[in-house]
């Protein structure tokens, strides 16, 4: 009796161990990569992996957050709100896609002396500290691409710029004072091209998709969905088992996972490129701790950027441009841009998110 007892609880934790579970297109039943998790007061828990698999990890945070409900948020996707206990009884969740049928983006070839392709776009930016939003910035930003060099250069034209003075930075004590800002407008990821996948990266067709796989160890780093509607491109750069340690400044900071998801107006992959980019997001998140300091703060930053033109230009139209990941501290806008977001994939911020930001955050003015 004592050997079946010892059996039957070895089989249950090997069994609690082995049931995974995944959030899939409602439609295409494929998986979603780096979907979001968040409570219901607006805490983020943690994000899925490219293949949409909640971790270990991720399950044990959902399970000592005590929150009621979970938000699952992608951008490509409707958010979807569960209650917490249905999450522990399911295997497979569902997200519906917002995209139905895109209109193709046609841009005249250039012309002459035109040395720059000019996006206008949407930006939004959240900085989130051990779960709680901490900043939050969004404005209306020109992005630069030079046709020789494919170099970007960036100005914002509006911003709305938002904090949470009840979070203390990295480190306040006297004179000294530690800050951790990346909050901003992201730079544009050099592998939001073709040539540039294809020279880093080896792809693994199927019928449905292109595994994009690391020319290392072939491990799979992310995919690329193509269709009549345009293209859709995940990929991870960093992950948890092999983080980027960066020192310096009295500051230790571990970079634990780095993703990007973008969509482009190109029903092949080949046509991938700035000129075709609809959608830019970008997620990060980090350990970040001062030199002397025993705990580490989780940092998780998220970057979006909403195309809403494209023009061409023969020189930078403004001597003053700003930085990529630059929080400004104040907010400068004439009218409510972000209530005119043109882009067929824009949709508000989920809910708990928007309303920690009105109950927690204060504006810079």
């Amino acid at each position: 009796m004592k050997y079946k007892f010892i059996a039957i609880i070895y089989l249950f934790t090997l069994n609690s161990f082995v049931f995974s579970q995944e959030i899939r297109d409602q439609l295409s039943n494929e998986k979603i990569s780096f979907v979001e998790i968040y409570s219901d007061k607006g805490d983020l828990i943690g994000v899925t992996n490219v293949g949409g698999i909640f971790s270990i990890d991720l399950k044990n945070k959902i399970k000592s957050s005590k929150t009621e409900k979970l938000a699952f948020v992608n951008s490509f996707f409707e958010t979807e709100i569960i209650e917490t206990n249905d999450f522990n009884d399911s295997a497979v969740f569902k997200m519906n896609p917002i995209i139905n049928e895109l209109k193709e983006v046609v841009i005249s070839p250039n012309k002459d002396k035109n040395q720059y392709l000019v996006l206008k776009t949407y930006v939004r930016s959240l900085q989130i500290n051990n779960g709680k939003i901490h900043y939050f910035m969004d404005g209306i930003v020109e992005y630069y691409v030079s046709l020789k060099t494919k170099k970007v250069k960036i100005k914002f034209i509006s911003n709305r710029s938002f904090e949470n003075k009840s979070i203390k930075q990295l480190k306040e004590k006297g004179l000294t004072k530690i800050f951790f800002q990346i909050t901003g407008a992201p730079m544009l990821n050099e592998f939001l091209n073709y040539n540039n996948l294809i020279e880093n990266y080896n792809f693994q067709k199927t019928d449905l998709e292109i595994k994009i796989t690391s020319k290392d160890d072939n491990s799979v780093k992310g995919n690329l969905f193509t269709n009549k509607n345009g293209a859709n491109l995940s990929l991870g750069f960093i992950t948890n088992d092999k983080p980027k340690v960066m020192k310096g400044l009295g500051v230790e900071n571990i970079l634990e996972n780095y993703n990007i998801n973008s969509f482009f107006s190109a029903s092949n992959s080949e046509e991938i490129g700035f000129n075709a980019l609809m959608y830019f997001k970008e997620t990060r998140n980090y350990k970040i701790k001062a030199k002397k300091d025993i705990e580490y703060q989780k940092v998780d930053v998220t970057h979006e950027v909403f195309v809403l033109g494209y023009r061409f230009a023969e020189e930078i139209d403004t001597k003053k441009l700003d930085q990529n990941y630059s929080f400004t501290n104040s907010s400068s806008y004439s009218e409510e841009y972000w209530k005119k977001v043109n882009n067929v994939l824009f949709q508000p911020l989920a809910q708990p998110i928007e309303l920690f930001i009105k109950e927690n955050l204060i504006e810079l003015k």
